[in-house]
């Protein structure tokens, strides 16, 4: 039973004949749980990527996982790991970016951290599942190398890791619905990755019963094809095909749907004291408060963990060494707990801050409309069925606000309506500096102000051009700061009064809080993006197919490998910002690059690549190494690829030695199958795909 039937997004009930089994409640939430109440609503999957923070990401997905398993969630539908093929595809703020290592990397981790709860992670969408646009009936069409090397390894790196549940998305995969496709899942992925749990169909999708394990009708309880004729239910809604039913499905084939299920649910040891949901979850027949601020909700021991995420994926994209930041605060030092010493006489001079843009304040209303369908105030998440109700929300406003409230010689002054452009001219003048607030909004399938899912563009909403424009003619000083779904364009952003840029995409719950903490300085900024951001939309590798007649949309995915930095490189373009970038409060020199392989008698032993890295700034901070791998000329693959990345702290004046080992796998191509091409590879090492520090050859797979 699907959505608004008994107390979960998905239900099955509990079959007495079947030992321990209970029952199963499948509950979305890629950034928490959805549609409950006092949960934590932590930052997005495309934050999590962005931190590059192997540890932290684990221990987020950890936190994710306890409050399903608390609630009694037997099935946490997530993660989502499609990739930002399109900039204005309206799911990209739920995924973990434009490249499949680091899509793999955050992904399968994910799955570890929810699953060490005892909660069975369903990693979605399963396959090709880039737009929202026609998300029902459209072909994306993807040839097999592309397929298999770019939109595979986060699946793949899922399997690996032991996710129980796979959701197969509404989309056709070259003219085949993905849950319909024989070919994919029992040729791909259940026999040539070894999956080994349950295929779930998204709600409501054309499904063959003999592709598809669990079906989810949406609305509706299955029912054979007899009792649809009963019903007068023979639409597409049902979508059960005639050929195989209820009716006549090879019990050989039922046995293994079964199967497939309760090997999930036993290794997880559902079956052992598992909670009851009954009674924690109401998906659909309690009303949720609404404007409610519950500060002591029951998981508020994550609103720490949900902080240290956000400041983690903050990326400070642009900052002048004249006027950027961090913000110091004339005669105030900051102590070593990053607390602020008061000193003993105030100055006599106002130290004035102003705060502006709508995106600054709290909403009207705090989770007025379902699945978060509204841009009003702040933006902490998208929307759709990737969202949760906040417990409470820190407004940017109010986070600066409290961060200064003991200095009685700062003013904080706000001006919140974009419209009203000429009183944010008047505020933002008489500050010591200005820092104006603009968002970008998007999300599943639901139109929010003409938007149906997918972006129409990449320009900040609410006239957040204009808004960060006006501010800038005024204010010598101005800080821009970007709650965002993903890349926008920023045609302002040579102006010469705009001293830093900030990427804050979805913070969740404590965003306020958090962009405190990076503005003055209490936690050096140590996010990357994990997407390329180009100067004009033409310079992107795809775009949304937004206008179609044909019954099947054809979705081609012509740009095959190259998209995101691997389409800036094949065509020579020079992005706004490239994937993997973010500043810091302090620099970092990259020196002796050694490369050593584990067997040298084996010619495809691992590859261990060494990297000295020193802080030769003044302030403490992490660094994030990124290695990429260039194969040699006859792979006829991009020119560089993510292999590898390390975040390390280094102390000021410090030096930390970074090894990354990459292997044979790492670097094997499709070539009608899976194969290795032996010759010259290029490392190359940077703290960004467009900020190579270091590169050097080594032959690798040539017989000795």
């Amino acid at each position: 039973m699907g959505v608004g039937r008994a107390n979960c997004i998905g239900n099955i009930a509990k079959v007495d004949s079947i030992p321990g089994f209970n029952g199963l409640c499948l509950q979305d939430g890629s950034m928490g749980v959805t549609f409950t109440e006092n949960v934590t609503a932590f930052p997005s999957g495309l934050n999590a990527a962005a931190t590059f923070d192997r540890a932290l990401i684990l221990e987020y997905a950890t936190a994710l996982g306890a409050e399903f398993r608390y609630l009694g969630a037997n099935v946490a539908l997530g993660p989502m790991m499609n990739l930002v093929r399109a900039p204005t595809g309206g799911r990209n703020w739920e995924g973990p970016g434009g490249d499949p290592y680091l899509a793999s990397v955050s992904a399968s981790l994910i799955v570890r951290g929810i699953q060490s709860n005892g909660v069975i992670a369903a990693a979605k969408h399963f396959i090709a599942n880039e737009q929202e646009h026609f998300r029902h009936t459209s072909s994306s069409n993807v040839d097999k190398r592309t397929l298999m090397e770019l939109y595979l390894p986060p699946f793949e790196a899922c399997v690996r890791e032991g996710v129980g549940a796979v959701m197969c998305g509404y989309n056709k995969l070259n003219q085949v619905y993905a849950c319909q496709n024989s070919d994919l899942i029992d040729g791909i992925l259940k026999k040539e990755l070894g999956f080994r749990g349950f295929v779930v169909t998204d709600w409501g999708a054309a499904y063959s019963l003999l592709v598809s394990d669990m079906i989810m009708s949406g609305g509706q309880p299955i029912l054979s094809h007899t009792q649809q004729e009963q019903n007068g239910n023979t639409t597409a809604e049902a979508m059960l095909t005639k050929a195989v039913t209820l009716d006549n499905l090879p019990e050989s084939r039922l046995n293994e749907m079964v199967s497939r299920i309760l090997t999930s649910y036993y290794k997880m040891g559902q079956d052992q004291n598992y909670p009851d949901h009954n009674d924690k979850i109401s998906s659909w027949t309690t009303p949720r408060a609404k404007n409610v601020y519950n500060y002591e909700y029951r998981f508020k021991h994550h609103a720490e963990l949900a902080r240290r995420v956000a400041t983690a994926s903050t990326i400070l994209v642009k900052n002048e060494k004249e006027g950027g930041l961090p913000i110091v605060i004339p005669d105030v030092e900051n102590g070593e707990d990053g607390k602020i010493k008061i000193p003993e006489e105030a100055p006599t001079r106002v130290f004035k801050i102003a705060v502006l843009g709508e995106d600054a304040r709290l909403p009207t209303i705090l989770n007025e409309y379902a699945y978060q369908a509204v841009t009003d105030g702040t933006l902490g998440q998208g929307w759709g069925s990737g969202t949760e109700d906040y417990p409470y929300l820190i407004s940017p406003l109010e986070g600066i606000t409290n961060r200064v409230s003991e200095l009685k010689h700062v003013e904080v002054a706000s001006s919140v309506d974009n419209d009203e452009l000429e009183n944010v001219r008047e505020t933002a003048e008489t500050a010591d500096i200005a820092i104006v607030f603009a968002n970008a909004n998007s999300g599943e399938e639901l139109t929010v102000e003409g938007n149906q899912g997918d972006r129409n563009d990449l320009k900040l909403w609410h006239d957040g051009d204009a808004l960060i424009e006006a501010v800038a003619s005024v204010n010598k000083r101005t800080i821009v700061v970007l709650h965002t779904v993903g890349a926008v364009e920023m045609k302002w952003i040579n102006h010469p009064n705009i001293t830093a840029v900030i990427y804050a995409l979805l913070p969740g719950q404590e965003s306020g809080a958090a962009i405190a903490q990076v503005l003055f300085g209490d936690v050096n900024p140590s996010g990357r993006l994990p997407f390329t951001i180009h100067k004009e939309r033409k310079d992107y590798a795809a775009d949304v197919l937004y206008d179609s007649t044909d019954e099947t949309p054809q979705i081609n995915y012509t740009e095959g490998l190259y998209i995101d930095y691997m389409h800036s490189d094949k065509f020579n373009i020079t992005p706004l910002f490239p994937f993997g970038h973010g500043l810091s409060y302090t620099q970092f020199r990259y020196s002796q690059m050694k490369i050593y392989q584990a067997d040298v008698k084996d010619p495809w032993g691992d590859v261990t690549v060494q990297i000295s890295v020193e802080n030769i700034g003044s302030v403490h901070g992490h660094e994030v190494v990124q290695l990429y791998v260039g194969n040699p000329k006859e792979a006829k693959s991009p020119v560089k690829q993510l292999k590898g990345f390390e975040k390390v702290w280094i102390e000021a004046g410090g030096v930390a030695i970074v090894r990354i080992v990459v292997k044979k796998r790492d670097v094997r191509v499709w070539h009608e199958g899976w194969t290795n091409v032996g010759g010259e590879y290029v490392f190359y090492a940077g703290a960004s795909s467009g900020d190579i520090r270091l590169q050097t050859v080594h032959e690798w797979g040539i017989g000795c």
